[in-house]
């Protein structure tokens, strides 16, 4: 059904933030930490896209997409996206401490992060057009200062800013501080 006032958004998406990075990481250990963090935070992990293009005379050039979502409550939910980018890979093998060998990928990394809230996702206003139309007036004038200030604030700065912040920690980037973590509710 074609929603008849389509400035009525049924979804707040976030601004983009990103991370480039180039060096030495694990990659598995990344994979892991994002997953969990997630698992941690009751999302719903997807990985949606793997696609590994043929190496390069600089190495190997891989792009993974990943979504997480949570149905916070019956009416909206949180959705993270995260388009990770990595080329001119190589593995390289790493003498720990210990004596153990560990596998590393050397290269450039880049990575995205969206987040949206989604209103209505079970779609339940959109039989017909008068439903549709009372949802349009719900969304301007009942709920929209509290999409907008507790909804989108909580995603964003709890969730999203918060990934972002502890994957540079985990690549030991040099900006480890988390600028937001004095902010409401924020650790």
């Amino acid at each position: 059904m074609v929603d008849p006032l389509p400035f009525i958004h049924k979804e707040v998406p976030t601004w983009a933030t990103y991370i480039q990075y180039k060096g030495v990481w694990d990659m598995q250990d990344l994979y892991e930490f994002v997953a969990s963090f997630f698992h941690r935070q009751k999302f719903k992990f997807y990985e949606m896209r793997y696609i590994f293009k043929k190496p390069g005379p600089f190495g190997a050039d891989v792009q993974h997409v990943w979504e997480a979502r949570r149905d916070v409550e019956e009416y909206y939910r949180f959705v993270v996206t995260i388009y990770l980018h990595t080329f001119d890979t190589q593995d390289t093998e790493v003498v720990m401490k210990d004596g153990s060998k560990r596998t590393f990928t050397k290269g450039r990394i880049r990575i995205q992060f969206r987040g949206r809230v989604e209103t209505d996702y079970e779609r339940r206003w959109e039989e017909n057009a008068f439903y549709a139309n009372l949802r349009n007036f719900y969304h301007k004038y009942v709920i929209w200062k509290k999409v907008e200030a507790l909804w989108w604030d909580n995603m964003h700065y709890n969730v999203l800013l918060k990934l972002q912040s502890q994957i540079k920690e985990r690549l030991k980037m040099e900006s480890e501080g988390f600028e937001h973590r004095y902010f409401h509710k924020v650790r």
